[in-house]
C-alpha cells in the first residue's frame, strides 16, 4: 500500500475542489476512483480557505467511508478504509 500511496502521492491529483465545495458529482466520482484504484489525490483549488482543507478532509472520509492518508496544504489524499 505504501507503495501506491508514494506513486500518488507524488502524481498530479485526480480531483478538484473549488467554489462549489463538495457537490454530489464530486462524492460521486470520488467513490467511483477508491473503487478502482483504493486511493485518490484531491486538490483543493486558492477558493477554498486553507483553514477549511482539514474539515473538507473529514468530511470527505466519512461521505465515502475512506481514511485520510495526509492533508498536506491544499492536497488530500483518501485511501479505502481498511487499506494498510
Amino acid at each position: 500500500m505504501d507503495n501506491i500511496i508514494n506513486k500518488i502521492r507524488h502524481g498530479p491529483s485526480k480531483m478538484r475542489i473549488g467554489k462549489k465545495g463538495i457537490t454530489e458529482n464530486i462524492i460521486h466520482e470520488i467513490k467511483n476512483v477508491l473503487k478502482r484504484d483504493k486511493v485518490i489525490k484531491i486538490k483543493c483549488l486558492q477558493v477554498v480557505p486553507s483553514e477549511s482543507v482539514k474539515n473538507i478532509a473529514e468530511n470527505l472520509s466519512k461521505i465515502t467511508n475512506s481514511r485520510i492518508v495526509e492533508v498536506r496544504g491544499k492536497t488530500i489524499i483518501l485511501a479505502l478504509q481498511g487499506m494498510e
